[in-house]
This record gives structure tokens, sequence and C-alpha cells, in this order.
């Protein structure tokens, strides 16, 4: 059996072994990444609830991480959406609970699970095209 010629970054010796220290990640080999994984989790949240939360944890764990330019705008982006959605929706169940402040609290909570699944969509079209999202830091959409 004969060795492979090197790839990029590979010296000969190395040929179909990664150079220690690096990690290859399934999702490559099948067009997903981190952001859009992060973006389904918050799609599905909507139904499930608990995925949100992981989707923010592992944004900020995957920020940490050294990774392309184009997805640090995306962790930003989820983390900014998470925070956002949580005030949000405290918020809206605070005015749920009082009388007056329901008829403001539930058209907010429902405005801001609109929001959290735009600004989701969005982020997962600019992923899947590994595109940096234009403004991490807005609030808008």
């Amino acid at each position: 059996m004969r060795p492979r010629p090197a790839g990029p970054g590979q010296r000969s010796g190395q040929a179909g072994n990664p150079e220690p220290g690096t990690r290859r990640y399934a999702a490559a080999a099948t067009g997903t990444n981190k952001p859009m994984i992060l973006s389904i989790l918050y799609l599905t949240s909507v139904l499930v609830g608990l995925t949100g939360l992981v989707a923010f944890i592992l944004a900020l764990v995957w920020k940490s991480e050294p990774g392309e330019e184009w997805e640090q705008s995306h962790y930003q982006y989820h983390i900014l959406t998470f925070l956002l959605w949580l005030g949000t929706t405290i918020l809206s169940f605070i005015l749920i609970v009082t009388i007056i402040g329901a008829l403001i609290g539930i058209p907010m909570l429902f405005l801001a699970v609109i929001w959290v699944l735009v600004r989701s969509i969005m982020s997962l079209v600019r992923a899947s095209n590994r595109e940096p999202m234009p403004n991490p830091g807005t609030w808008l959409v």
C-alpha cells in the first residue's frame, strides 16, 4: 500500500494524518458548521425550550476557541440574541403576572419568539454561506 501524497499543511511523512493539536470535525465533511448548529438549536428552542440555553453555552465555549473570523461574528450575534431573548422573556412574564401588564406582556412574549426565529434564520443563511454577520452587536434583526 503506497502512502498518499502530502496535502496542504502536511509534511511528506504525515500524509493522511492531521498535524498534532488539530482537530477534524465530522461537521466539516457534511457542510455544517458550528454557527449553523447554534442557529438550529435556537430554532428548536421555540418548541423544546432548553436548546436555547445549550446554544448559548456552546456559543460561549466556541467563541473562546480559535476559529475563522466569520464564525466569531456569529458567536457574538448568538450570545446577544440569547441575552436579549432571556431579558424580554423575564420582563414579559413579570408583566403577564400583573393584570394590567398582561395586555403588554403577552404580545411582547409573542414578538420575542418571532424576533428569535428571524435572527436564527438570518444567521443560518449566512452561516451556510460562511459569511459573517454584518453587525453582530445590533439589537435589531
